[in-house]
């Protein structure tokens, strides 16, 4: 067995992208935000529910989640190589 990822001398991450890894969490966390407050604004009826904003706002929340947990897990590994 390769015990050598349990030592931490594992594969390292480009240094280009952990600079700004925590970015990700920003952007998925907004995106996130836009896809809850977009139907909000249109179950208000302040916004008018089309087909556009309803796949919109239900990408943006997909999207979104998926961008958090990678800038979580890309968090972590960066702290662990460092």
């Amino acid at each position: 067995m390769d015990y050598r990822y349990y030592r931490g001398d594992g594969p390292k991450l480009p240094t280009k992208w952990t600079k700004h890894i925590h970015k990700l969490r920003y952007v998925g966390t907004g995106m996130l935000l836009i896809g809850v407050i977009l139907p909000w604004l249109m179950v208000l009826h302040i916004l008018k529910s089309t087909f556009f904003f309803n796949f919109l706002a239900t990408g943006m929340t997909s999207l979104g989640v998926m961008l958090v947990i990678i800038g979580m897990v890309f968090d972590n590994l960066v702290d662990r190589a460092d």
